[in-house]
């Protein structure tokens, strides 16, 4: 089942590239979160639990911060993303809701999600964008740690608030879409941070300039 849904998500994380007006500046992927579904409440929680593992990762320069089996519960770090569900029909749902990823000194990368849930043979696939990401730097280190090992400089190119998107996928049990409670163990979730549209182009003038300076 979780090889199946890599093979899912190698595959899903294509639609991201449709939502980039620019070269990602952070990438993000989790494995085996632990979901839940709240009928009552409409709320589909995904959070790091025993299993789960992943990384952060800035662009440029190529830094991770790593977030092996066994982090959750065990200090600061943390994951948690939460979606509502607004049914279309029998296969489709919206959903907005918000995320945060948090590094081993508490700092945190925080934002709001919107887009769509899909039910198909292999599982529920949610497809959105991340809306008004910030970075956090709590602790004041000018870095995001990870738990496991690994770190990057918050100093990113373009000016927060961020955007972005994200996969999220799952299978859910006995093949229930949203029609009532559930838990479920094995949620992946990938995404990637860019520059608003505005700050894009601002940095594609920069480089532009600096070219033709070098040029001169």
């Amino acid at each position: 089942m979780r090889q199946t849904m890599r093979l899912v998500a190698a595959a899903g994380i294509a639609a991201i590239a449709s939502h980039a007006s620019a070269d990602a500046i952070v990438t993000f992927g989790f494995t085996d979160l632990a979901g839940f579904y709240d009928h009552g409440t409409g709320i589909f929680t995904a959070a790091d639990a025993a299993n789960t593992s992943g990384d952060v990762t800035r662009a440029d320069p190529h830094s991770s911060a790593y977030y092996d089996v066994g982090f959750s519960g065990m200090g600061m770090a943390a994951v948690t993303f939460a979606v509502d569900v607004v049914p279309i029909s029998a296969t489709l749902a919206s959903g907005t809701g918000t995320f945060s990823i948090v590094d081993n000194n508490g700092d945190t990368i925080t934002g709001d999600i919107t887009g769509t849930w899909i039910a198909g043979a292999l599982g529920v696939f949610f497809n959105g964008d991340l809306l008004n990401v910030v970075f956090t730097d709590i602790s004041g280190d000018g870095t995001f740690d990870g738990p496991a090992g690994g770190s990057f400089g918050t100093d990113l190119p373009g000016a927060a608030p961020y955007i972005g998107a994200i996969v999220q996928l799952f299978i859910p049990p006995g093949g229930n879409f949203f029609s009532s409670s559930f838990d479920v163990e094995t949620v992946q979730v990938l995404g990637e941070i860019i520059p608003t549209p505005a700050t894009a182009a601002l940095l594609g003038l920069a480089g532009l300039g600096l070219t033709r300076r070098r040029r001169a």
